[in-house]
């Protein structure tokens, strides 16, 4: 490829006086401990390290500054080269990867709800071939893909990204030192520009797209390189401070890189953008760590290099591959998970990253030899073969349930066989049903079935009916049911959505036109709310406007108005902003009846949420106790700044009906109902049980209206 050369030839390193750059630093492997401790702990008890999660930045840094090093030291001369060296990463994480991969797909088979198996199945996949960062990306800027139950291959996302890393960063380094050699520069000069590049333009992105794609800026590639690249520049401009000159100095430098690190993870929140520039603070602290080196009497050594962050160290890759399987499996085999079995998931993590450490890291290291090129390539193919054929068969087969699950006709017949007419889906609640045939009651159905109660989602999310994040709500569809002479409009987000099930029969029995104004997480409600990006909370406020104005041109005869507050007014929080909304609610409501249209608002239903992952989830785990499915009312059913503004208002023109009898009961909310599975995630009806509430709607809608021009005789 070109000539043999030492980046180290023309860097400001002294060659004699430094220390070799394959010397072992066991401050490093310190590190490594702090790294894998703050993540395993933020999973665990995320209340006590809120910022945990910057324990992958850490290792980031880490793994740029290693890699760098080795490549300082002896850059890739030529194709093979490149080969040999991802051969290394082969030989080092793959085989205990793939361990963990395939111990947690026989334990998804064993132990969790067949719910899960199609998503699982299809992360299990992404996680073998280190795109699972991808995945994850694409899933969250979806604001509905909210609540389903974290996957014992999420923590892989981080993995991906490394792996990819390591992929491309020798070609770049090889292609920089290529291109020096053959316009005659200084190779060391143009690898540090050529990273110095990279470390600009990808911390540019990340703040860009931190700003604007938040969900997916998190986990992206893109948005995470200058982290390694920032290690990359410390092994780059010097892997120490020289003692003689700058002891103090690197002391100095030393603890306060360390002080960085416990600061971020002290003080960030989940809540706050991420990476962005805050993520500066520990790849910052971790570099100066790196790049000090103290050999004080008194620095971060005397900690970093103890014998038990040695340990840690040592086995931090191990601890970091089962921790989080272990941490999201372990609910589905024990009744508690708490404290107690918190403790008893720690140490059998500990017990298998040091036996995977021992047996399979160490073990394969001598076993896979990548002078011999083939074998690594050979295991890779072989392993990643039997992961996939193994993922494969679970995804054919849960789609097979599913198929067989999605006769919801024939699980109602069967459910109402069992329960009765009385007692079926929402008359499980009323005075006629005498059994009082409840949510907590075992029944031998559910239907749907929960393996396609998670599909379970009413037709505006087939047709493709809302305003969506992922456009900032610059597109505005509108879908139509009924063709009738009376106009009405559906407005609000996905918990207005959920009523079109209940509300389509009304549109055919009394000739109306239901058109939705419906948008992901947006509120429409005349006033501006606080979005993770400026973007996102300026375009719902637009959209907020244009349904005003379309609800002014369109003269409708009634708007139905629904929503989940679950953001809240710019300027407040989720703790002080019901009254903000509620005066943005009056105003808005008192626009919409200038147009001449009565206002109609459904009370925001009861919000599993609040202690469930997942209702179709939770209803495969507990098909024998369905009392694990419940819900305290104070703690579900949510605050509605909707129905306070009507109260207020106190305008024969602006109703509000309420629902949550139809859930709830005797202080207790329920996630199946006589017999039919309510939710069809954490807090969305599904639409089974949404239609069966539509008698119910009407009734009180027509008391609520008095109007009988909206519902005219047949």
């Amino acid at each position: 490829m070109h000539p043999e050369v030492s980046l180290n030839q023309d860097l400001p390193i002294p060659a004699k006086s430094d220390p070799k750059p394959k010397a072992f630093r066991a401050d490093i492997q310190g590190l490594r401990a702090i790294a894998v401790g703050i993540v395993v702990l933020y999973h665990f008890w995320g209340h006590y390290l809120p910022g945990g999660f910057v324990g992958v930045d850490v290792f980031f840094v880490i793994s740029g500054f290693l890699i760098t090093s080795h490549l300082i030291a002896k850059p890739p001369q030529k194709l093979a080269d490149v080969a040999q060296f991802w051969m290394r990463r082969v030989k080092r994480l793959i085989p205990a990867s793939f361990l963990v991969i395939f111990t947690s797909v026989i334990a998804i088979w064993a132990f969790a709800p067949a719910t899960v198996w199609q998503d699982w199945g299809l992360q299990a996949v992404a996680a073998t071939f280190y795109f699972q960062n991808w995945f994850l990306a694409l899933a969250k800027v979806d604001y509905l893909a909210e609540g389903d139950a974290p996957s014992p291959f999420q923590h892989f996302w981080s993995l991906s990204a490394e792996e990819q890393f390591y992929f491309f960063w020798p070609i770049l380094i090889g292609l920089l030192i290529f291109a020096a050699m053959k316009f005659k520069l200084k190779a060391g000069t143009v690898a540090l520009a050529g990273i110095s590049a990279v470390f600009v333009l990808s911390f540019g992105y990340s703040l860009y797209a931190t700003a604007t794609e938040p969900g997916s800026a998190y986990f992206s590639t893109f948005t995470r390189v200058w982290e390694f690249a920032a290690g990359a520049l410390v092994a780059a401009l010097g892997t120490q401070v020289h003692a003689a000159k700058r002891d103090f100095a690197s002391l100095i430098g030393a603890w306060g890189g360390l002080a960085a690190i416990g600061f971020s993870t002290v003080v960030f929140t989940g809540d706050m953008p991420f990476p962005g520039y805050i993520a500066a603070i520990p790849v910052f602290g971790t570099s100066l760590v790196l790049l000090c080196h103290s050999t004080h009497k008194y620095s971060p050594s005397i900690l970093l290099n103890s014998k038990a962050f040695q340990f840690f160290g040592d086995n931090s890759y191990a601890i970091y591959l089962w921790h989080w399987p272990l941490l999201v499996l372990m609910p589905f085999m024990v009744d508690d998970f708490k404290w107690p079995q918190k403790i008893i998931a720690l140490v059998v993590t500990l017990a298998l990253a040091v036996l995977t450490q021992k047996l399979v890291e160490v073990r394969f290291r001598k076993f896979i030899d990548t002078s011999v090129v083939l074998s690594a390539p050979r295991f890779l193919v072989s392993g990643s073969l039997v992961l996939v054929l193994l993922s494969g068969a679970f995804y054919i087969n849960t789609t097979r349930v599913i198929d067989n699950a999605r006769d919801v006709d024939t699980a109602l017949a069967e459910v109402e066989e069992l329960v009765g007419e009385e007692c079926f889906g929402a008359s499980a609640l009323s005075p006629d049903c005498t059994q009082q045939k409840t949510a907590a009651t075992n029944y031998d159905v559910v239907a749907p079935a929960p393996i396609a109660a998670k599909t379970d989602k009413p037709v505006v999310y087939g047709d493709d009916c809302f305003a969506s994040q992922e456009t900032n709500f610059k597109e505005r569809p509108v879908c139509s049911y009924g063709d009738g002479k009376i106009k009405v409009a559906l407005v609000g987000n996905s918990h207005a959505a959920q009523w079109v099930p209940a509300l389509e029969p009304l549109a055919e029995e009394y000739g109306w036109t239901l058109d939705t104004y419906v948008a992901n997480r947006c509120a429409i409600m005349g006033e501006t709310q606080e979005f993770d990006s400026k973007e996102k909370t300026e375009g719902c406020a637009e959209l907020g406007d244009w349904v005003t104005g379309q609800i002014e041109k369109e003269e409708y005869d009634l708007v139905i108005s629904s929503n989940r507050q679950s953001l809240p007014v710019s300027g407040y929080d989720m703790d002080n902003t019901d009254e903000p909304a509620q005066r943005a609610y009056e105003k808005v409501f008192q626009q919409w009846t200038g147009t001449g249209a009565e206002v109609a608002v459904i009370r925001d239903t009861s919000w599993p949420g609040e202690s469930l992952e997942n209702v179709p989830d939770c209803v495969a785990a507990n098909r024998n106790d369905l009392d694990e499915c419940t819900g305290a009312e104070e703690d579900w059913i949510p605050m509605d700044p909707q129905v306070d503004a009507v109260k207020s208002l106190d305008d024969p023109d602006v109703v509000q009906i309420d629902m949550n009898d139809q859930l709830c009961e005797d202080g207790r909310c329920y996630s199946v109902v006589g017999g039919i599975v309510a939710y069809w995630d954490h807090s969305h009806l599904s639409e089974t049980y949404a239609e069966s509430l539509s008698q119910t709607v009407e009734s009180r809608l027509k008391k609520a209206l008095d109007s009988k021009e909206l519902f005219p005789a047949a």
